[in-house]
């Protein structure tokens, strides 16, 4: 936080006007003591001011407590049950969600699961039966599955040795 220091001329200032504000109310009282027919007036004049501002505030003081009342109303018959019915609302949202969850979501998935590995097993299997197949028609040549040659599984059948002759009778000519 930053403190500001007085500067004299502000000192002085401060000072000065201290003294005529001080000035000023010797002046006032001077005058109300050696004119009291003024002062007389100046009174009743001050006591009426004072009693309009107190009925003014009043009125206001009024207004608040019947406004503040029609909150409380407001609250307790109209927002309350407004509350009571979303409270409600998400406790039902919530055990549907749940609901949902446990009784649904979870079977599905569970199937998808099984289903998938069902599907994936068949796959392989299918997969297999057909190498072997061709492997069995081919002979003895090519022993490693298809992606796997002799230079790799990265190389890809690019990378293989050129194809051995093959007997006439792995082929038949039309």
């Amino acid at each position: 936080m930053r403190t500001t220091q007085l500067t004299t001329k502000q000192k002085i200032a401060i000072g000065v006007g201290a003294l005529l504000v001080t000035a000023l109310l010797a002046l006032v009282l001077w005058f109300l003591l050696t004119h009291p027919v003024a002062t007389a007036a100046i009174t009743n004049i001050s006591i009426i001011i004072l009693a309009l501002v107190v009925l003014v505030m009043n009125v206001f003081l009024i207004v608040m407590m019947w406004q503040i009342i029609r909150l409380i109303d407001f609250l307790l018959f109209e927002l309350k049950p407004v509350l009571e019915s979303v409270q409600e609302t998400t406790s039902t949202v919530r055990g549907t969600a749940s609901f949902v969850s446990d009784e649904v979501s979870s079977p599905i998935i569970d199937v998808s699961a099984k289903a998938a590995g069902v599907k994936g097993s068949l796959r392989f299997v299918v997969d297999s039966l057909r190498g072997g197949a061709e492997r069995t028609s081919r002979g003895p040549q090519n022993t490693a599955p298809p992606s796997w040659n002799a230079a790799g599984p990265a190389a890809g059948p690019t990378a293989s040795a050129p194809n051995p002759p093959t007997d006439s009778a792995d082929h038949p000519t039309a």
